[in-house]
């Protein structure tokens, strides 16, 4: 599970790194397009296209290297502060302040994301004829296909490599870069919709502030659709961790039944499980439960030796862990609740001793139905057919093991007995204490402290994760702060205009504000959407859970993604609220 947490953690990490990545996109966009006078010097100087990219491309990288340098230090001074805040979870004795690796890996990811994500703006570089030192108005020159398919694929290929990188898996990297272009398809669906919205409205049924506002989505470099793209990935990863921890509550507190067992007893002599019995029945025990238990190991499969199969996984890097382990051996003529047959029949061959399995257990040690296991216990030897697989709930805290015998195979084997019971917690302690004083032979745990203890620490996973995704969201809001920072000039222009034909400050901040807050609310509805259904997979594969899916949590996120874009979008066009009408008449 912790390590599902840490790739979890670095595709989260990751995205926010990609969604950095997808803000550098349009400012280098920016960039370029304003010196495009100076691209055509250089081409009329001699320089060919491939040298100007690899000039601007450096100047990216040198910025993106210092960003990142500092981030990563940044970084390391918030790991050495976080014990003081979560000193349960991160205990200071616990951390190591100066992670070399961490810091390099960091920056690389940063330096790679930002150069992958600025070479499809700097292509325009091919667009810039070298007549435009002269003629300002010289048509743009097509760029080469080439250049545009081999910048795609770079950028793809890019982009799985570091979800590689992070995740070390294939699967969740092929599976990340995949989901990531789907909602990047749809967030640009998204976009374009609302871009030509404007145009096939009814202007006399629509008010004229929303349909200023959607015009102007629609106008030449405005940018649209990296602001909901940024925006709609920020909104999406907090709205999955909302409703993911959501889910996982859920899944730690409705996923055990209410007889589940609060107190579990081990090392419990097989003459003495009597007397204890009787004590927690005393006590008001319910749902008591145990379960003999004999030591052995498997010695062979299916007339392998595991020894010479152990050695053959390590030579092929698999895991031997089923073949070496020490096996919790059981017998029991019926099966616990928790267990559901999915394969063959228990106890159905009178002729042989039999064996039941765990289906994943069963994978690990290549079995199946009619397999033939070797299992030594008790100093003696015993070969067992496997008759059924069974899947097991782990869940319900039942008593369970990977392995089960036929009553009457390695009875005389016995250690000792294991039992759990439920019972009222006011008495758990004072039975605790009981059981220490008349068996202390018995080693005693009381389950309830411990599941509080997991929920505790997934509580502080939470707050990481929220963390994560907040710092997500205030990229998606800088991104879009940058592009309207950039487009400054011409926003200030705009504002004049509007100036001079009548409109007050005030109205003008009402037409800004709607024009963001719809760009808002298209993209907090699609990466909400997507949040609701990656978090109902979520309760489904991880939990096994019969959940609905959280519907209601689309108008939400839509409406805060409007309301942040908006207040964000006004902010960042402070300056361009200060043009005077005068400026409207004046020359470029």
């Amino acid at each position: 599970a912790l390590n599902r947490i840490e790739s979890y953690f670095g595709l989260v990490a990751l995205l926010s790194l990609l969604l950095g990545g997808g803000g550098v996109a349009p400012i280098v966009g920016g960039w370029v397009a304003g010196r495009t006078r100076h691209v055509a010097i250089l081409k009329s100087l001699g320089f060919r296209p491939r040298e100007i990219l690899a000039l601007h491309l450096g100047h990216v990288g040198l910025l993106a290297f210092a960003g990142s340098v500092t981030g990563g230090i940044l970084g390391l001074l918030l790991i050495a502060a976080a014990p003081r805040f979560l000193p349960d979870l991160l205990p200071a004795d616990q951390i190591e302040l100066w992670q070399p690796a961490a810091l390099l890996r960091g920056v690389a990811l940063g330096l790679a994301s930002a150069m992958l994500f600025a070479l499809p703006p700097l292509t325009a570089v091919w667009r810039v004829p070298a007549a435009r030192v002269l003629r300002a108005e010289a048509e743009p020159l097509p760029a080469p296909w080439q250049v545009r398919l081999v910048t795609g694929v770079v950028l793809l290929a890019g982009i799985l490599a570091t979800a590689w990188a992070q995740a070390e898996r294939l699967d969740w990297a092929l599976a990340f870069t995949g989901g990531l272009l789907v909602l990047v398809g749809l967030l640009t669906l998204g976009a374009r919709f609302a871009m030509r919205l404007g145009g096939w409205l009814p202007r006399r049924r629509v008010h004229p502030y929303l349909m200023q506002g959607l015009a102007a989505l629609g106008r030449p470099g405005a940018g649209t659709t990296g602001a909901v793209m940024a925006l709609g990935l920020g909104m999406l990863l907090v709205t999955t961790i909302v409703l993911g921890w959501k889910k996982t509550e859920e899944g730690l507190t409705s996923a055990l039944p209410p007889d589940a067992p609060t107190l579990a007893m081990l090392n419990i002599r097989p003459d003495g499980w009597e007397p204890v019995r009787k004590l927690l029945e005393e006590e008001g025990g319910t749902a008591i439960r145990s379960a003999p238990i004999a030591f052995g190991r498997v010695r062979e499969v299916d007339g392998k030796p595991v020894e010479e199969m152990a050695k053959a996984r390590k030579q092929r890097g698999r895991s031997r862990w089923a073949l070496t382990r020490e096996q919790w051996l059981t017998w029991a003529e019926k099966l616990p609740a928790s267990n559901s047959i999915v394969e063959g029949e228990l106890w159905c061959d009178p002729a042989r001793g039999e064996v039941s399995v765990e289906q994943r257990f069963a994978r690990q040690l290549e079995v199946e139905l009619g397999s033939t296991l070797v299992l030594e216990a008790g100093g003696k030897r015993h070969t067992l057919e496997v008759t059924s697989i069974r899947a097991i709930d782990w869940m319900t805290l039942e008593l369970n093991f990977y392995v089960v015998v036929e009553p009457g195979v390695i009875d005389d084997a016995a250690v000792f007995w294991v039992a759990g019971a439920c019972l009222p917690v006011e008495r758990e302690q004072a039975v605790q204490d009981r059981l220490n004083r008349e068996h202390p032979g018995v080693t005693v745990f009381r389950l309830r402290p411990i599941l509080g203890r997991v929920v505790e620490m997934m509580a502080g996973l939470a707050l990481a994760e929220r963390v994560l995704g907040g710092f997500t969201v205030l990229v998606g809001l800088a991104i879009l702060a940058g592009a309207v920072s950039a487009a400054g000039i011409r926003r200030a222009r705009e504002v004049a205009l509007l100036k001079t034909l009548g409109a007050t400050r005030r109205g003008v901040v009402v037409l800004l504000a709607t024009e963001y807050g719809l760009a808002g609310l298209v993209a907090g509805s699609i990466g909400g959407f997507g949040a609701v259904i990656l978090a109902w997979v979520y309760a489904e594969q991880v939990f096994g859970m019969d959940s609905a899916i959280e519907w209601a949590a689309l108008p939400l996120s839509g409406l805060t993604a409007a309301l942040l874009a908006a207040l964000c979008g006004v902010a960042a066009s402070g300056r361009a609220l200060t043009a005077r009408p005068v400026e409207s008449l004046r020359a470029n």
